[in-house]
């Protein structure tokens, strides 16, 4: 079975021949671990030609940096951010749009060329059907909060002004430039994230989410699902109350933070209905459990999602902060148990 074969059958509920594996794995662990980790992933190897980890090799730490180092930069659109070093993920410290004074003069970063995507047919026929090819969806309400700041957009979004408005739908027709080229291109998914909760609620209230930005995110998967493609996203944090929509609207594979709302509680709305990418546990477990801990999560999450004939895809970040020994029972545990048939439920 193909790696695309493979992960289409887990996604669409066909039977795979096992659980298809997606490792992430931030530069910091790589800088901690070293060639170890790298012989690990060749060990464990995951369904996506181990990009997760290969892509995050960046050049080693020079003398005097550390992984823990603050990292300031300007985006495209002119906001700063700041993070880790050991990290990819950042924070706004100054918007690009501090007030909307400064919207009628802001400018767009022009969308890729032509040649880009001709350049990303021709690998996708390079690769068919041996690899399963993702297209960009582009940023959304979190380019929103780079735009504008977290604080800015949440009064925004309270007051609903008309400037606010016209960013998002902005935004989308930007996104809908790409999303539909990488469709035609022949992409498998297109993938979206926006982390919508924090450790326990949503960041806005669901009446919110539903008016402003689910209709707007139902535009842009709307010609994904139309070609057969598969809409891919993320989100962080509690978003239990928007499960249901996501499911609505036509998300087909979730990579939900899903520990936090209860991995038990989640399947209970979705097992069967849509693919989930799992979390495993990257708060507690994963950097201080022990090995048998971390085994006993992913058991967790192949019982509650993957037993419909497919319906996940196993998946836990890595951080630096990750002991060898978890990543080590991490990855080979989704081996060993992530093959059908699942003989060791019940035992």
């Amino acid at each position: 079975m193909t790696h695309r074969e493979r992960i289409l059958r887990a996604i669409e509920f066909r039977g795979p021949d096992r659980c298809p594996v997606h490792h992430w794995t931030f530069p910091g662990a790589i800088w901690r671990h070293g060639q170890k980790l790298l012989d690990l992933a060749e060990a464990y190897p995951d369904d996506y030609r181990n990009e997760g980890v290969l892509s995050n090799i960046w050049e080693p730490l020079k003398e005097g940096e550390d992984v823990e180092d603050v990292i300031e930069a300007t985006d495209g659109w002119g906001a700063v951010t700041r993070r880790l070093r050991g990290y990819t993920s950042a924070e706004v410290i100054k918007p690009a749009i501090p007030s909307w004074d400064v919207w009628p003069t802001l400018d767009f970063p022009k969308p890729p060329p032509d040649s880009h995507f001709e350049e990303f047919e021709a690998n996708v026929r390079r690769l068919h059907p041996d690899e399963f090819v993702t297209g960009g969806g582009g940023g959304f309400f979190q380019l929103m909060m780079h735009l504008r700041g977290p604080e800015n957009l949440m009064m925004d979004l309270a007051e609903d002004n008309d400037e606010v408005n016209e960013l998002a739908d902005c935004l989308v027709e930007l996104n809908l430039y790409s999303i539909e080229r990488y469709v035609k291109a022949g992409a498998d998914r297109i993938n979206f994230g926006d982390d919508w909760g924090s450790q326990d609620r949503l960041l806005i209230r669901p009446d919110v989410w539903r008016r402003f930005f689910k209709p707007r995110y139902a535009r842009m998967f709307a010609p994904v699902r139309e070609a057969g493609c598969h809409v891919w996203f993320h989100s962080d944090g509690y978003i239990l109350d928007i499960l249901e929509d996501f499911i609505e609207i036509g998300v087909t594979v979730l990579n939900p933070q899903h520990t936090i709302m209860g991995t038990k509680r989640v399947a209970e709305i979705v097992g069967g209905r849509i693919c989930i990418r799992t979390d495993i546990d990257r708060q507690w477990v994963l950097p201080f459990g022990t090995p048998d801990d971390v085994v006993a999560a992913v058991k967790e999450a192949i019982e509650a999602f993957g037993t419909y004939d497919g319906g996940v895809i196993l998946h836990g970040e890595v951080g630096p902060d990750v002991p060898f020994e978890n990543i080590e029972a991490l990855w080979s545990s989704f081996y060993e148990y992530g093959r059908y048939p699942l003989d060791w439920l019940g035992k």
